[in-house]
């Protein structure tokens, strides 16, 4: 085997669960585990025929691919992603926690149901997957928890408080987690990207002059696209990260240097 295709394989018979992973950053991140060899864990919130498309054509790669419904806000959701990849797949190697809502406004006219709904999926879900796959993890002596953080959570964004306060506390739980489980071969990592164009931004990009606005801000002048992020999740989560624990790597076109 040369030298491409052993990275190719870097995720050859390993078993990755992704949440939020129909569309946008985590079907990228699928997609990108998939190529590598990978069997995949999907989870969706509500857009089934999103999330059949994404599985099938992580199998068009070759790989296997489970799907697990629900929103991970529901504790119940994190066991069950636990239990398809076990009995699937045998093993649980990756956590991606991608799946994430933004409720924005002003905080003045927030409603405390829209506050509650961000921290429940964004904070809450992540931490039932992490405790989810922890025991698997220990047991295997390995595994890899990447984390979706955000800009926001790294400097704070007018109109999105709930957003930016539960990203910023993923960046917290992610150091305290590496700490916590480093010692038992379990390396926690977070990326953060900055303007990624995905659904979740498109209302926002096309109001006049926002879209041109962002891309003046980052000094690589575009966008981000969902590959760049799936291949900074592929890195922390390969053994060419072995020694990257606890970070945060910025994804952002140099957006907050």
């Amino acid at each position: 085997m040369n030298g491409s295709q052993a990275v190719r394989q870097r995720f050859e018979k390993q078993a990755v669960i992704i949440t939020g992973g129909s569309r946008g950053i985590g079907k990228a991140i699928a997609l990108a585990f998939a190529s590598e060899g990978a069997d995949v864990v999907l989870n969706y919130g509500s857009n089934a025929e999103a999330a059949r498309q994404a599985a099938a054509e992580v199998e068009a790669l070759g790989r296997r691919c489970v799907l697990v419904p629900g929103s991970v806000a529901n504790p119940e959701v994190a066991g069950q992603l636990r239990e398809a990849a076990l009995s699937s797949f045998g093993r649980i190697d990756v956590l991606v926690n991608n799946a994430g809502i933004s409720r924005d406004g002003h905080l003045m006219m927030m409603s405390a149901a829209a506050w509650r709904e961000t921290v429940d999926v964004n904070l809450h879900g992540t931490l039932a997957c992490c405790q989810a796959v922890i025991p698997t993890m220990k047991q295997q002596g390995h595994g890899a928890i990447i984390t979706m953080s955000s800009s926001a959570g790294v400097r704070g964004r007018a109109g999105q408080v709930p957003y930016a306060a539960t990203k910023g506390a993923l960046i917290g739980l992610t150091k305290a987690l590496a700490a916590e489980l480093g010692p038992h071969g379990i390396r926690v990592n977070c990326v953060a990207p900055g303007f990624v164009e995905t659904e979740m931004v498109s209302g926002l990009l096309s109001r006049p002059g926002v879209r041109e606005g962002f891309i003046q801000a980052t000094p690589v002048r575009r966008l981000g696209a969902v590959e760049d992020v799936a291949n900074a999740t592929l890195f922390l989560a390969s053994p060419a990260s072995a020694y990257v624990v606890g970070a945060t790597l910025l994804v952002n076109g140099g957006l907050l240097m």
